[in-house]
């Protein structure tokens, strides 16, 4: 089976879960909730394409050949190998009050942690209302687990938090920060 297909089904099954929305415990995840030391992120070689995606509450940059698929309602867009893939989910918040850190990498586990063997790692401060997450976690289809590693930005805009997922299997690891790198820039509120 291609690699691409493992990655839109791991990313199906992520969205799906999020769709239901069914929230499980995860106090024993908070423990793991520092800060970590920032990263240099440098020399990027992934360019975005002229045109961006947009609906109703944000807008975000399609990287160069990938391709735009909608699962479950939720834009999914993938690399031409289908090891890398990127989506964007949108929490609304019930009034302007700046979330902290801490806040904002549960609103990310709560939506993301039903995936596969999710494991978050230290979240890293950006700014105020802006962190990010790595994470791993494993896909396992026709009793084929492969590895999966990703990051999740959390950024609050006003009354939203903006969730960035990015996932890539081992071929492509080390393209994760470029592409963060990148697609922040790309993320705007509408």
């Amino acid at each position: 089976m291609k690699k691409w297909r493992l990655i839109s089904i791991g990313l199906f099954t992520a969205l799906t879960l999020f769709i239901f929305n069914y929230m499980i415990g995860n106090s024993h995840q908070i423990s793991l909730l520092k800060p970590a030391q920032a990263e240099d992120i440098t020399n990027s070689s992934i360019a975005l394409n002229s045109r961006s995606y947009k609906d109703s509450k944000f807008e975000i940059g399609i990287i160069e050949g990938y391709q735009q698929k909608i699962i479950a309602g939720v834009p999914v867009f993938e690399s031409p190998e289908g090891n890398l893939a990127y989506t964007v989910v949108v929490k609304p918040q019930v009034n302007l009050q700046q979330l902290d850190d801490k806040t904002l990498a549960i609103i990310a586990i709560n939506e993301f942690a039903r995936g596969e063997s999710f494991q978050p790692q230290e979240f890293q401060k950006i700014k105020p209302g802006e962190i990010t997450l790595p994470w791993s976690g494993s896909l396992t289809i026709n009793n084929n687990t492969q590895p999966i590693n990703g990051i999740i930005l959390a950024r609050q805009i006003d009354r939203n938090v903006f969730l960035l997922l990015i996932s890539a299997t081992e071929a492509k690891t080390e393209k994760i920060t470029q592409v963060l790198q990148i697609l922040s820039n790309s993320l705007k509120a509408i």
